[in-house]
């Protein structure tokens, strides 16, 4: 009886045990919450979402050799979210601060709690590498990771008498390099190379050096057309004359571009000069019409290109005078149900501009964030001698349980789950549209940030929101962004507001060839904090490749730029009117 009373007790034990056990631990998730490195070129990126410090190294500073001086942690918990996670108890691998580390590949270290997390610490460094030489066809290719460096030369030119006109391989002024007079100048060998040893940091490297001979002979990298403009783009030749002419099809004379038409300033959105490259935009040509153009390199005369310019295309509603109020429900909208949202368009069959009205009207006809603005109402919603009897008009304001952006955009709203939003962004489009720049009337004003990841923010307090940790100061001013892009994307972009991973940044995001951005951070100068004047502003777009034809088109507008993550002020709105896209240059190399 008694050994039965004995096991049944030590059952008991063993259960209680299992019980004690099994309680879940709290998630808690762990970072870093501050990196101060020297000899930085620009701000230290700490991604939580893949747990990966980004530091970007100026040119002089030694990679193998970088002088860590404080690294700070910190800690979210996830699960159990009334336990306090103590930050003094993080458990981290090794010990950064006042450390002088190699960076030449990436450091790791684990911090530990009840979970373990591992974060990579990877630095970047860029070096502007220079080598050019007397008949040189094009850029010089570099092959980083096997140290070469490759020119094309006119075969017309003597291997063994090849002329260094500029060298850089490494960062001055921390390194030995050969001087122009130093370098190689007999390549006449069957590798046609040599080899020179450049030091930095007390470290050697040898770079090897090619030279290929090629036939002098003008090689186009584009000839790409949009409405009015005719971009053209060419490898450059050492010692050659190279001229563009261009004609109408099926007419006899050639017309030269003219000397101001060629890129000259690095500077220069329109046209910008790039090393190794001859480049130029015609102006002033006929939309839908077919073109011909040529190069000559000395005397010698390029194939005959053919290119069609592009239409003159307006986006809808392009002045605003189209609104109707309709559902928030997106499965009824196209029936055309009535309902307390504002939108953009006055019939469910023209829909092409979005807000977020909604996601807020989903709390109430009063969170129309996005509305149009009458003239009738009150002279200065539109601007001063505008045929617009409308504009729009967005604000931000806190909306019972989130702050909210006020924002217009092409695409279409997907749903509302919770209190959270899936938006689209973009519109396709079937055909080649070009512009060189978006202008459009604003009025802008913009209040102190309020609130930080929908929490009040006290001014003066630093805050970070994102996985990127973008440092917010509460009250400093808001920031309005304008961003126009035509990319390859073939469906518009969605973005999730609960997944940061869906966000984009137009600058970096894949797939946009051209682009036109603004935001007042940047630009201070052209918005003041409160304002009752109309304002003309005119972005230039850039093409990384203006022969890719889109396939979509992305516009948006918003008086709090950080609105994805529900910060902001809600003292910030925005009027636009009378929105537009232009396809020609001056000869000031204005829009027109």
């Amino acid at each position: 009886m008694n050994r039965k009373i004995i096991i049944s007790l030590l059952a008991i034990l063993a259960f209680a045990s299992c019980i004690k056990n099994d309680l879940p631990k709290p998630v808690v998730d762990l970072f870093i919450a501050s990196l101060d490195v020297e000899g930085t070129s620009g701000d230290i990126i700490l991604d939580r979402s893949t747990y990966t410090a980004n530091i970007p190294l100026a040119e002089e500073t030694n990679i193998e050799a970088v002088q860590f001086k404080t690294i700070t942690f910190g800690s979210d918990v996830v699960t159990n979210i009334n336990y306090t996670a103590d930050n003094s108890k993080i458990v981290v691998s090794k010990d950064l601060n006042n450390r002088v580390v190699n960076m030449m590949e990436p450091e790791y270290i684990t911090l530990s709690y009840f979970q373990t997390y591992e974060w990579k610490i990877v630095a970047t460094q860029t070096i502007n590498r220079i080598w050019s030489v007397d008949g040189q066809i094009g850029a010089t290719e570099w092959d980083l990771e096997g140290h070469r460096a490759i020119v094309k030369r006119r075969q017309d030119y003597p291997l063994n008498n090849v002329k260094t006109t500029d060298v850089r391989f490494g960062p001055r002024p921390t390194y030995d390099y050969p001087e122009v007079a130093q370098m190689p100048t007999d390549f006449d060998n069957s590798e046609k190379s040599r080899t020179i040893t450049v030091s930095a940091h007390d470290r050697s490297t040898i770079w090897e050096l090619i030279v290929v001979p090629t036939e002098v002979a003008l090689d186009f990298e584009y000839v790409a057309a949009g409405a009015n403009v005719i971009w053209i783009k060419a490898a450059n030749i050492d010692g050659a004359s190279i001229q563009f002419a261009y004609r109408k099809r099926n007419t006899e004379e050639w017309l030269k571009v003219k000397d101001e038409w060629y890129a000259a300033d690095s500077k220069n959105p329109y046209n910008r000069y790039e090393e190794g490259f001859v480049k130029a935009v015609v102006r002033g040509l006929e939309p839908n019409t077919e073109y011909e153009v040529i190069g000559y390199a000395d005397e010698k005369q390029s194939d005959i290109k053919i290119v069609t310019t592009a239409p003159l295309y307006q986006l809808p509603n392009s002045q605003m005078e189209e609104w109707g109020r309709f559902t928030n429900d997106q499965k009824l909208l196209p029936t055309g149900v009535t309902g307390p949202c504002w939108y953009p368009f006055s019939s469910v069959q023209d829909m092409f501009w979005a807000t977020g009205n909604p996601g807020s009207t989903s709390l109430g006809a009063d969170y129309n964030l996005t509305y149009p603005a009458y003239k009738s109402a009150s002279p200065e919603n539109v601007p001063s001698g505008s045929t617009s009897e409308t504009s729009a008009f967005m604000g931000s304001k806190f909306v019972i349980v989130k702050f909210a952006a006020g924002n217009l955009f092409v695409g279409n709203y997907g749903k509302t789950e919770g209190t959270n939003a899936y938006i689209y962004f973009g519109r396709q489009v079937d055909q080649n549209i070009k512009p060189v720049a978006l202008r459009f009337k604003v009025k802008y004003s913009r209040g102190g940030i309020n609130y930080v990841s929908s929490k009040g923010a006290s001014v003066g307090t630093e805050y970070h929101i994102g996985s990127k940790q973008i440092k917010i100061v509460g009250g400093e001013p808001d920031v309005a962004k304008v961003f126009f892009c035509l990319t390859d994307w073939q469906e518009p972009h969605c973005v999730y507001s609960a997944d940061e991973t869906t966000f984009f940044d137009p600058r970096t995001a894949a797939g946009v060839n051209g682009l036109g951005y603004f935001d007042s951070k940047d630009n201070p100068e052209m918005v003041v904090e409160h304002t009752t004047e109309w304002h003309t502003m005119t972005l230039p777009i850039e093409y990384v490749k203006p022969d890719i034809v889109p396939s979509c088109l992305v516009l948006t507008f918003t008086c709090s730029g950080y609105g994805d993550y529900f910060t902001g002020s809600s003292e910030s709105w925005m009027f636009v009117d009378d929105i537009e896209l232009l396809y020609d240059l001056d000869e000031q190399n204005q829009p027109i």
